[in-house]
């Protein structure tokens, strides 16, 4: 096993960077920071002010659709009820 580039602790974990094998700590510390940056960078969802077309947007905006169609549909009648159905001449 090597030991993690950084310190003397054994390297159990890689990350996406020149050295790749770290300890525990200094992965936990790369992504974090990885994902801090990520995060930093991403504007504001505009879902408020003008259509958005983001995955979550999008999929969410279906769902509504699905269920505004659903709720406009009366009930089906249940097994229980009977209903005339006209005979074609």
């Amino acid at each position: 096993m090597t030991t993690c580039s950084y310190c003397d602790q054994p390297a159990t974990a890689t990350i996406i960077a020149n050295p790749h094998r770290v300890c525990f700590q200094h992965a936990l510390e790369f992504w974090t920071g990885l994902l801090a940056y990520t995060h930093g960078r991403s504007g504001p969802c505009v879902k408020d002010q003008e259509r958005c077309f983001c995955p979550l947007c999008e999929e969410l905006s279906a769902e509504q659709a699905r269920n505004v169609a659903l709720a406009a549909v009366p009930r089906s009648p249940g097994d229980h009820e009977g209903f005339a159905i006209r005979l074609a001449s």
